[in-house]
């Protein structure tokens, strides 16, 4: 009798709800080559990643089931590393605010025997690069991992400390670029064994193209963003994802998002929000932008929030970001 697929859903994010579903074999198949790939020989699993998602249920569920190791999920709100992690061959499951974690326990991680890290479901945040550069000559290795609900992972690259210079994505090794050209600024198609079925779908399709702008280079691309964060005001091009990346500062508590709006008379603009613990002004929240990014376009309206509405994975819920306009300030 064939195994009955899993459900994964995607709703939070974009607002518009799915359902993706995917076999048994295709997450063994996934969880096991990124772990022959990148993680090699492990004695135990440490998670933050919640198992609902594709990402926490292929590396806290279903690969410790194949490698029989134990795993310690720690997704709610933790503070610190169970003591039995001590002495044994690690991998680290993270999401982007799990670096904050590993900034505090940067002893404990020079004491494990060795360490490897896999970050995905959004991009790696400063405390990352600052986890890499601590423990450089340590042993301890970290890759980030580019995917979604829809494909699986797709490529994997290594995180550098920071200061460094990020590397290529490299396909893993079962994806293939769909399109056998190479152009500057092409969208990424994939074909994939492991592409999930959309729940009003008879079958599963044979390729996929996901909203992203890539320069291919043979089995490697450079990501240039989603192309719902690429917009051009007034001709002048502005990464909201690379804009937001570069505002926010854990320092002082300051969560940044920026979102695509239409504008009646420059067609594109976008909107700037933010929550601070110190409350900043908007003055303030201006200077920092002239400051990161001297030449970007300033944003059409910028709205304080009491938080900025992420999903579990730590991805902005636009839906309910968007529903804040009403009212921010």
């Amino acid at each position: 009798m064939t195994a009955p697929e899993i459900e994964f859903r995607t709703s939070g994010h974009t607002g518009t709800p799915a359902v993706w579903l995917r076999t048994p074999d295709q997450l063994r198949a996934e969880a096991g080559l990124i772990a022959d790939e990148l993680v090699g020989e492990i004695e135990q699993i440490v998670s933050f990643a919640p198992v609902e998602h594709l990402f926490g249920r292929l590396f806290a569920q279903v690969l410790p089931e194949m490698r029989d190791v134990p795993v310690h999920h720690l997704t709610h709100a933790p503070t610190g590393l169970p003591p039995e992690v001590e002495d044994k061959r690690t991998l680290f499951v993270c999401l982007p605010s799990s670096w904050l974690v590993l900034r505090h326990l940067l002893d404990r991680l020079k004491a494990l025997p060795s360490a490897v890290a896999l970050h995905g479901t959004g991009p790696t945040v400063p405390a990352t690069g600052e986890v890499m550069a601590a423990l450089s000559g340590t042993g301890f290795r970290a890759f980030e991992l580019f995917g979604s609900t829809e494909t699986g992972g797709i490529a994997h690259r290594e995180i550098a400390p920071a200061g460094t210079e990020t590397g290529r994505w490299r396909l893993l090794p079962d994806v293939e670029f769909a399109d056998p050209r190479e152009s500057p600024g092409q969208w990424l198609h994939i074909r994939s064994p492991r592409l999930a079925r959309r729940g009003d779908m008879a079958a599963r399709p044979e390729t996929w193209q996901l909203p992203d702008v890539i320069h291919r280079e043979g089995r490697s691309f450079a990501f240039h963003g989603r192309a719902s964060a690429l917009i051009k005001v007034n001709g002048a091009r502005v990464n909201l994802e690379e804009l937001a990346t570069a505002l926010r500062n854990p320092a002082d508590g300051l969560d940044v998002a920026c979102l695509p709006v239409h504008d009646p008379v420059r067609a594109e603009h976008y909107e700037l929000f933010y929550s601070s613990d110190r409350n900043l002004s908007r003055q303030q929240i201006f200077a920092r932008l002239r400051k990161v990014m001297h030449d970007v376009t300033p944003p059409r309206a910028v709205h304080q929030v009491r938080r900025i509405p992420r999903t579990s994975t730590g991805k902005i819920a636009v839906t309910a970001l968007y529903a804040l306009t009403q009212g921010a300030s």
